[in-house]
């Protein structure tokens, strides 16, 4: 619970000038590349949107081509959006500490979805939405709201081919957020300037829970709030619009990394990024202008949940509950060489299916039926509104959504390098994990 009158008085604040990396004209290593057409195809529920051009441009086309999925999220939550973008002037302050061209792909959006009742005021606070989520709780709609989350890598030894793979689970305690489950979408971004990459999120939002870039590079977050709200900053950045720039701008891990250093936190954080080109993968944790950092064992093997690990910052995180320790136990039962259940040496993506499926209390050795939405105390039963596996030396990946419980439905296949239209992509070899 945030207490709203120990808030920081956002009118005293200045604005952050921090300068975002130069900008690269991308092109892959081999052959070359032009962006593909703008346009939408669905997968069942997944809708999948190609965006190309200026932030502007960008903006325009998601909004003109999920503009009922936009206007789906109800008028009352639109019109609370918007009023408290304009009437309580969080668009302007969400402007002030964006990164440049997201208030202009908000401008976009608002006029590609014209008739949605979404102005550019509502999609400001949705571009600013995780620090207001945290700051302003009982304000924000419900349209926001995910609080789990889980990640986990592998590689090297640990996988059945040596290659890494990288599975997520997005979750939300108590009950289903029917928006997220009705409208999974990956955006696939094509700007003019930087990498291409795909958005994994839902419509009317210019930022990603998950961003995997052409280079290979993946990043995503989990929720996590400061024990203290003195140690985060009132010249920070949003998380996830962080994580838009490391999936437009970052080609290493080390340049990932330099980014996720290089500006403060307006909001307490778990970022997870990886680089299957120099086996590579790191854990952020994130306060204002500190940043905690975990990196892929030797053993090939990485995990977060909602808590902060690092010893330096143990502790200055509030986590509620024993959800976050009962999952993170669960990867370690699974992961690890040596775990009472270990998987270690057998990862591919369907062994990576069946970790992010896992139902056992790690505790007790309790398995939750699929009909319990959120059992408190599972990787698979932890409330998932989506799940997803990562191929990044393949560019492809597996989305699980549908119908509740997320985790039962088929992982559908996606290969980022064919819908980017990259020479020599590589194609699924299913349609879908069982």
């Amino acid at each position: 619970m945030v207490a709203i009158s120990n808030a920081p008085v956002f009118s005293q604040v200045e604005v952050d000038e921090t300068v975002v990396p130069e900008p690269s004209l991308w092109q892959p290593q081999a052959g070359t590349w032009q962006p593909v057409p703008s346009h939408r195809e669905d997968f069942g529920k997944i809708k999948v949107v190609w965006l190309q051009g200026t932030p502007y441009e960008m903006g325009y086309q998601q909004g003109s081509l999920l503009k009922d999925e936009i206007a789906s999220m109800g008028r009352e939550v639109i019109s609370s959006l918007n009023f408290l973008g304009r009437g309580l002037a969080l668009s302007r302050l969400a402007r002030k500490r964006s990164f440049p061209g997201v208030a202009e792909e908000c401008r976009g959006l608002a006029d590609g979805a014209e008739g949605s009742g979404l102005n550019y005021h509502g999609c400001m606070v949705l571009a600013f939405g995780d620090v207001y989520q945290d700051y302003f709780t009982y304000l924000i709609p419900n349209v926001l709201f995910n609080v789990g989350c889980a990640h986990f890598i592998t590689a090297g030894s640990a996988t059945v081919d040596g290659k890494m793979y990288h599975g997520w689970t997005l979750d939300n305690g108590g009950e289903p957020i029917p928006y997220w489950i009705e409208h999974p979408t990956i955006m696939i971004r094509q700007p003019n300037e930087g990498i291409p990459h795909a958005f994994i999120a839902i419509p009317g939002v210019v930022w990603p829970n998950a961003g995997f870039n052409a280079e290979g590079i993946i990043v995503s977050n989990n929720t996590s709030r400061p024990a203290d709200y003195e140690e985060v900053s009132l010249q920070g950045r949003s998380t996830v619009q962080l994580m838009s720039q490391v999936a437009q701008y970052a080609s290493t891990y080390d340049e990932a990394k330099a980014i996720m250093a290089s500006h403060e936190r307006m909001r307490s954080n778990l970022v997870i990024i990886s680089d299957y080109k120099s086996n590579q993968a790191g854990v952020f944790e994130l306060l204002g202008n500190e940043m905690g950092l975990r990196e892929l064992s030797e053993e090939g093997v990485l995990y977060m949940t909602n808590h902060f690990a690092d010893p330096d910052y143990v502790g200055r995180d509030r986590t509620s509950g024993e959800s976050s320790f009962s999952r993170f136990k669960s990867f370690q039962q699974l992961l690890e060489p040596g775990g009472s259940r270990s998987l270690y040496g057998q990862i591919s993506p369907e062994k990576a299916v069946q970790v992010l499926r896992d139902r056992t209390n790690p505790n007790t050795g309790a398995v939750s039926a699929p009909s319990v939405y959120d059992d408190n105390a599972s990787i698979g039963g932890n409330g998932s509104l989506r799940q997803v596996v990562f191929d990044p030396e393949g560019l492809r990946f597996w989305v699980a959504a549908g119908e509740v419980p997320i985790p039962e439905n088929p992982f559908t296949c996606f290969s980022l390098g064919e819908m980017l239209g990259l020479p020599n992509a590589q194609a699924c070899t299913a349609s879908a994990i069982n």
